[in-house]
Order: C-alpha cells, then structure tokens, then sequence
C-alpha cells in the first residue's frame, strides 16, 4: 500500500468530513471521489467495498455480533473444517461462510474498518488472539497459520454452537 504525506491544512480539513471513531483518511479520500465519480464502489482483492456512508446516511442497520460467538465459530471450523489447523485467511473466510449461513453475520459486521477488513474479519482476529491468550490456540505457529493446542481441540469437541439467529 503506497505511503501519501499531507499538509497540515489537508489533514485539518479531512478530519472536518469525518466522523470521529469510524473514517479513517482513506475512507474520507474514497467518500469524495466516489462523490465526484471519480471512483466507482468496486472490489478490492476480490472482495466487495462498501460504500463509505455521509455522517447523515450512516444508521446502525444492526447490532454487531459479540466477539464471543466469533471464538465458537472459530473454534468449531478449526477443528471441523481444518482437523485443527489452518492458513488464517482460509480459516476466516471459511467462519465467515458458516456464520452467514446460520444468520450470525449482519449488515453491520460486514462494514469495512480502517485497514480495509470487515469488521467481521476484524473481530475473527480479535477472537483468535483472545484464545491463544486463553491457551487454544498455540502460541508461536508460523504466521498466518492458526493451530488448535490439545485443550482447544477438547474445547472445539465440546462447542455446542448457537441455532441460527436470523
């Protein structure tokens, strides 16, 4: 991803067309070209970009699921999908297909966050960290690849996880 330095004044005036705690520079920059037509709502790395909202259209459509929920899904497809062990993006895409499928994953989770995640993809992240601190997933595995230790697995074994939500 390219660096951009601004002045001062630029970056005074974007945080003027931003909302605090959800734009990021980049998301202000893609707002006002898409504004100007000058950007189309495309994907990114095969993966549809939402159209960053104006502070007036910006509504909470619905409630984000609990990263709690994530850590099962996770968990379970880990060990179901990958016999404990997986590359991270596989892993994620695969949560989120499981998650979607049962009505876990809405509107709100698949919102795009500063780096250009979903919040959804964000959040499995999060659950990951939260369980390797938690001892279930292994500590020090090459990057990108996430092991159930022995106790996750046992864990995975014994996740019942939720019925479908919507």
């Amino acid at each position: 991803m390219p660096t951009v330095r601004i002045d001062a004044d630029v970056f005074e005036g974007l945080k003027k067309l931003a909302e605090p705690f959800v734009d990021s520079p980049n998301t202000v920059v893609r707002r006002l070209l898409i504004e100007k037509g000058i950007l189309k709502e495309a994907a990114i790395s095969g993966r549809p970009v939402q159209r960053p909202r104006s502070t007036s259209e910006r509504v909470l459509t619905s409630p984000l699921t609990p990263q709690a929920i994530y850590e099962q899904f996770l968990l379970v497809t880990l060990e179901r999908d990958f016999a404990g062990s997986g590359d991270k993006r596989r892993v994620t895409q695969a949560v989120i297909e499981r998650m979607v499928k049962q009505g876990f994953i809405g509107p709100a989770d698949l919102e795009l966050v500063a780096t250009g995640e979903t919040k959804a993809e964000n959040t499995i992240t999060w659950g990951r960290n939260a369980l390797k601190n938690r001892g279930l997933i292994r500590r020090g595995s090459k990057r990108g690849l996430w092991e159930l230790t022995e106790e996750g697995r046992a864990e995975a074994a014994s996740v019942e996880l939720p019925k479908a939500k919507r």
